[in-house]
């Protein structure tokens, strides 16, 4: 008699980026690194920066739905990883869509909760990408506020494994949001780790946190961490 081991099918990883001027490129160095270890990523842009009207929020969240169908046509189990603004979309896809898992960096749910507390406005988190050309004009601005506001309570309604990765000197959206939303989740395999020192863009910015991200994504990927 006869048994066969069958390998277990690799996901397939979807990557929806943030709010800024860098979208799919703030993957590129952690898909590179998965890549080495097998993982297939998919990574995309949500809105374009030679358009400044490319500001509608139905279109941005149908473009990321049309990757999603795209990506389990494969016929693989699909995981997806959020950075800041698309960590709320990100959220929204897993509570529609059948998905393997969810990692969320730096997740932009209490956007609002910064103005309130006056460390950033409006004005200054334009700032925040001045510096350089082509970078989101007014109109995808508002956009993505409206786009946190519509979409944050996304997350309550996700059932699949959640990790969530958070910064402790995020300058953008403060730690302390991931906190409080981690607590009122709905799905009992979830994990919210705290990168001691880790800024808002902690993935790529250069700063020595990306290879430690990087690995407890990849056990994330491959189960050894709920």
């Amino acid at each position: 008699m006869f048994s066969f081991n069958r390998k277990k099918k690799k996901a397939l990883i979807l990557t929806i980026h943030g709010f800024g001027k860098q979208r799919h490129q703030e993957f590129d160095l952690l898909c590179r690194y998965l890549k080495e270890s097998g993982w297939d990523s998919i990574q995309f842009d949500i809105y374009s920066l030679k358009n400044p009207e490319d500001a509608n929020l139905e279109q941005w969240i149908k473009r990321c739905e049309e990757q999603m169908r795209s990506a389990l046509k494969l016929k693989k189990p699909v995981i997806l990883i959020g950075f800041s603004m698309g960590g709320v979309i990100a959220s929204y896809l897993a509570s529609v869509f059948p998905v393997q898992s969810l990692i969320l960096v730096a997740p932009a749910f209490r956007y609002f909760d910064i103005q309130k507390l006056g460390s950033y406005s409006l004005h200054a988190l334009r700032k925040i990408t001045a510096k350089e050309k082509n970078v989101p004009s007014s109109l995808q601005t508002r956009t993505f506020m409206d786009l946190v506001d519509q979409y944050k309570d996304s997350i309550y309604h996700v059932t699949c494994p959640i990790l969530i990765l958070h910064g402790t000197k995020d300058e953008v959206i403060p730690y302390e949001s991931s906190q409080s939303i981690y607590y009122d989740l709905n799905t009992q395999k979830k994990c919210l780790l705290l990168i001691e020192g880790g800024k808002h863009r902690m993935l790529y910015d250069g700063l020595g946190h990306e290879k430690p991200c990087f690995k407890i994504i990849e056990s994330m990927l491959n189960d050894e961490l709920l």
